[in-house]
């Protein structure tokens, strides 16, 4: 079975937008089965986007995603 992750990255969460986020993904036929805020850590980041390592904005993208809470969400 596939799924799919989606996350609010920290400056949704800040800006209150995670209920329009989930809303909006429902509307589209996404049906959440999981849900959880959590602060990932720079290296669980770094092995989460281990595919972009070679770009330019790795380092960046990496310390930006730990630099608050984030929602993780999983659809089937």
């Amino acid at each position: 079975m596939e799924r799919t992750f989606i996350a609010v990255k920290p400056d949704g969460v800040q800006r209150g937008l995670c209920g329009e986020i989930i809303k909006r993904f429902e509307t589209r036929g996404f049906k959440m089965v999981a849900a959880k805020f959590l602060q990932a850590s720079e290296d669980h980041l770094k092995q989460h986007y281990l595919d972009l390592k070679d770009m330019p904005f790795y380092g960046g993208l990496c310390k930006y995603m730990s630099s608050g809470p984030i929602l993780a969400m999983v659809t089937p």
